[in-house]
């Protein structure tokens, strides 16, 4: 069904784009939008809502049909999906865990989007690399061209050797120049966690803050879904009667005017709702969780105020992804 829908909503042009392996090393999966893994190797193809997935020894490059190059260090995801509808859809390149370079062309209509934990990204035929940190920090150097970065409503502009971090839930810092050298992941990634345990229930606020950007983008598509549905609803009842009659012109009429327009603008609304919830899942499964572990291996048992606190709102926000997100998922994307 998710098939059916994307193919009637996504340009043909988009839909055959794909990213194909050229180089890996050491462990590397592919998670499929099915939830299904397997092991990446010369030659796999990654497709829109698929998962790159690389282990400590692992190294994976990537290139699109256009050319573009995309390169997943070890400890890392990278996630390819899109965004929109019909003409103003897009590509999604994310970075979700760890470090991911990208290398891109100028490409055929829209160019990608580039997404982190905490922020969103604009490009025009640039190269750039995206750290995305333990606390949902993410980080993006250009080493050419120009990026724009994008959070809480407001950018800025990144041209060559300027960085710029974003703290998850708030609008990006200030940038500062990036000399080319290369940043240590595992050095900035480590300073993250520090941060964090330093303050651990500011921390957590912080990715309240932004998972509440993505409640409510679902929410504010949850009425129009309802109105698109109730057309849809309408528009089969009506199809169902019109064949019934055994006019075959005014059926195919209808199907192609106001039944097939009814069932795209819903599966618009579909495909936008589970982009959210899935974007608010790979928060929740790989920074929350992550802030939990962190605690839960200091505090197994005796805990102080400050991780009573930390639990306290770690579990009011479980509960809230249960009933504000569970509801848009399927057991594949567990």
């Amino acid at each position: 069904f998710a098939i059916l829908l994307f193919a009637a909503t996504v340009p043909a042009a988009l839909f055959a784009q794909k990213a194909n392996v050229t180089y890996m090393e050491g462990t590397a999966s592919i998670k499929s939008s099915a939830g299904s893994l397997r092991a990446a190797d010369f030659g796999s193809a990654v497709t829109f809502g698929e998962s790159v997935i690389t282990g400590p020894d692992g190294m994976v490059e990537m290139q699109l049909e256009n050319g573009s190059t995309i390169s997943v260090s070890q400890n890392s995801v990278f996630n390819y999906s899109y965004t929109g509808s019909g003409a103003d859809t897009r590509p999604v390149l994310g970075t979700t865990v760890g470090k991911i370079s990208y290398k891109l062309n100028k490409a055929a209509g829209r160019s990608p989007l580039i997404q982190g934990n905490s922020m969103v990204a604009g490009v025009r035929g640039t190269e750039f690399t995206v750290f995305a940190g333990r606390d949902g920090s993410t980080l993006l150097a250009v080493t050419g061209g120009i990026v724009d970065v994008e959070s809480q409503g407001k950018s800025v502009e990144l041209l060559k050797d300027e960085a710029v971090e974003v703290a998850p839930g708030k609008a990006p810092g200030a940038k500062f120049k990036w000399l080319g050298k290369e940043l240590d992941f595992s050095s900035w990634n480590q300073g993250k966690t520090d941060g964090f345990l330093a303050d651990p229930v500011a921390g957590i606020t912080a990715v309240e803050a932004q998972l509440a950007g993505y409640t409510a983008a679902l929410a504010a598509l949850k009425g129009p879904y309802a109105e698109a549905t109730e057309a849809w609803k309408k528009a089969s009842a009506r199809y169902k009667e019109l064949a019934a009659e055994g006019d075959k012109e005014a059926t195919k009429a209808y199907q192609k005017e106001t039944l097939y327009p009814a069932q795209d603008a819903r599966s618009v609304l579909i495909l936008n709702i589970r982009y959210h919830a899935l974007n608010y899942l790979s928060v929740r499964r790989y920074v929350v969780s992550n802030m939990y572990m962190e605690m839960k291996s200091r505090y197994p048992v005796k805990q102080t105020a400050e991780a009573k606190a930390f639990f306290a709102r770690h579990a009011a926000l479980i509960a809230r992804y249960e009933t504000d997100i569970v509801p848009e998922l399927n057991k594949n994307d567990y």
